[in-house]
Formats: structure tokens, C-alpha cells, sequence
């Protein structure tokens, strides 16, 4: 009789078990499955807050998109895209008279040119490669794969034998990228575009480049050079709208409140060579160099180049 009543007793108790964990194990999924939703609910309201702000942006109503991407950031405290967002449109708001504005995420001196070592017979003090970007102190961020960098180059005291362009992986020795370009003759704007048959850019990743002007081929310790930083970035929301943005310089100007340089300078670019008459285009030119310290340049021409020695 013990042994039944013992087997009883057993059964009772496993059955017990066996509901307390299947009870945990289902409150649990439950949780999980909140969890997931929460997450997929702020994440959509987050995205349309984003959207939304970026229409009211394309629109001119800066207050209306000042609010919405505080309540985006609210709900992603410390979100990049928010933050950069906030911070352009904040600019807006504060000058008012601006067409199309850029912040710096972290505002910093530009540097001067710098040569590798003694100066070389084609320079003088009073000249230097001016790269049309933001500030030294953080890499400029773009959307392309593919993407345009611009400079300004001086007009030399003796002509100068080419240009070099060297883009690389952080700071790998390897370069991705190095190509040499024919001298200009005259002090201008010139853009160097990395071809598409390169490797594409990878988003988490941050690139440096240099570019140099070559006084001398037999002696590069005379090169003057520049250097900086580019980062591959993907915004859905941004892209989202852009592709509603059928406007140019409505477009320049998303890619500015995103903090895309490298668009926003590219498109501008683009338009002052197909409408170099148009006094808008012009404008939007010279207010958009005008917010990071470049007006000094800003009514220098665009000339055509640089097309590889090796591709022409």
C-alpha cells in the first residue's frame, strides 16, 4: 500500500512541476513577445516622427520639425540622426535669413595645407588646398559608395606637374584607392569622385584620404597635402524622403539637416555647373560654405577636372 500512495504522492508532485514550469515558460514568451512588440511599436513611431520631421523641414516649417524630432529623440535618447537633425534645424530657427545651413556635430579649426617636408619652388606661404568640408575634427558622412570629394586649389607660383588623390581604410598603409591628375592652370574648385569599378564603401567603417598638389614627381618631400576622414552612412528615413523630394535644392537641404556633407556639397555642385546663372543656386552655394567658415571660396570657379591620367 506504502509503495502506491509513495508513487501517488510522486506523480502529484511532478505534475505540479511540470505546471509551474510550463507556466514560467509561457509567461515568459509572453514577455518576450511584448518585448518584441514594444520594440517593433517605438521603432515605427520613431521612423514616422523622422519622416514626418523631414517633410515639415522641405516645407519650411522649422518649429513643426523641431518637434517632431524631439519626440523621435525622446523615444531613442542619443540617436544620432535625431540629434543632428535638432541641431540643424535649431540653426534655422536661430538665423532665420539662412536658405540652407550645416552644423558640425563637433566645431573645430580648419587646418592649413601641410608639406611633407621643405617647401617646394611651385608655393608660396600665402597659398594652400582649401577641402570643401565641415571641420578636421570629424569625418564627413555620405550616403554615396561612390562618393565626390572636393577641393580648392591655388593658382602656383610656377605650374604645378599633377594632383594626387589617395583614399584608404582607416589608417591602413594599402591605399583602396590612388590616383594622379593633370595640373590645373588657373586657382579653382576641382572634385575627384572614386570611379565605380572601385570598391564600394561599407557602412561602420571610416575612410581617410589625402590630397596632394606635386610640385616636383622626382622629389615628393615637396608635395603639399591635405588630409581628412569620410564614413559611409544609411538613413531609411532620409531615403524615404528624399525619394519624395523631387526638388534639388530641397533635397541639398535634407541632406544638410541629416548632416550629409558630402550630398548636400555634391548636389550644389551639380547644379552650379548646369545653372551657373541661377542667383538661387548661387545663394544656396554661398550660405551653405558661408555656415562652416568656407566663403573665402565660395565664388571661386568650378574647373573641369579631375579625370585620371590613367582613364583619359
Amino acid at each position: 500500500m506504502y509503495p502506491i500512495k509513495h508513487k501517488l504522492w510522486t506523480g502529484f508532485i511532478f505534475v505540479g512541476f511540470l505546471c509551474i514550469s510550463l507556466d514560467f515558460v509561457s509567461q515568459t514568451q509572453v514577455l518576450a513577445i511584448d518585448q518584441v512588440i514594444h520594440t517593433a511599436q517605438v521603432s515605427s513611431t520613431y521612423d514616422q516622427y523622422m519622416q514626418l520631421g523631414y517633410t515639415e523641414t522641405t516645407r519650411r516649417n522649422y518649429r513643426r520639425a523641431l518637434g517632431y524630432f524631439q519626440q523621435a529623440l525622446k523615444l531613442r535618447p542619443d540617436d544620432h540622426y535625431a540629434t543632428t537633425a535638432i541641431r540643424n534645424v535649431s540653426s534655422y530657427i536661430q538665423q532665420r535669413s539662412s536658405l540652407i545651413t550645416f552644423v558640425p556635430g563637433r566645431p573645430g579649426r580648419r587646418r592649413s595645407a601641410a608639406t611633407r617636408g621643405n617647401w617646394g619652388k611651385c608655393f608660396v606661404n600665402s597659398q594652400y588646398i582649401v577641402p570643401l568640408i565641415p571641420t578636421d575634427n570629424e569625418a564627413q558622412l555620405t550616403t554615396s559608395e561612390h562618393p565626390t570629394f572636393f577641393f580648392y586649389v591655388p593658382k602656383t607660383a610656377q605650374p604645378i606637374q599633377g594632383l594626387e588623390f589617395v583614399l584608404r581604410d582607416g589608417q591602413s598603409l594599402k591605399p583602396l584607392y590612388r590616383e594622379t591628375f593633370p595640373s590645373v592652370q588657373q586657382g579653382g574648385i576641382v572634385s575627384v569622385s572614386i570611379p565605380s569599378d572601385q570598391p564600394s564603401l561599407k557602412a561602420g567603417k571610416e575612410y581617410s584620404w589625402s590630397f596632394s598638389m606635386i610640385c616636383d614627381f622626382r622629389n615628393r618631400d615637396q608635395d603639399w597635402e591635405q588630409q581628412g576622414k569620410i564614413a559611409f552612412v544609411e538613413d531609411e528615413n532620409l531615403s524615404y524622403q528624399i525619394e519624395q523630394t523631387t526638388r534639388p535644392l530641397d533635397q541639398a537641404m535634407l541632406y544638410a539637416t541629416a548632416g550629409l556633407w558630402e550630398n548636400t556639397v555634391s548636389i550644389l555642385v551639380n547644379l552650379r555647373r548646369e545653372r551657373p546663372n541661377d542667383s538661387e543656386v548661387q545663394k544656396y552655394w554661398v550660405d551653405l560654405l558661408k555656415s562652416v567658415d568656407l566663403e573665402a571660396v565660395a565664388q571661386e570657379p568650378l574647373l573641369p577636372c579631375c579625370t585620371s591620367q590613367n582613364r583619359q
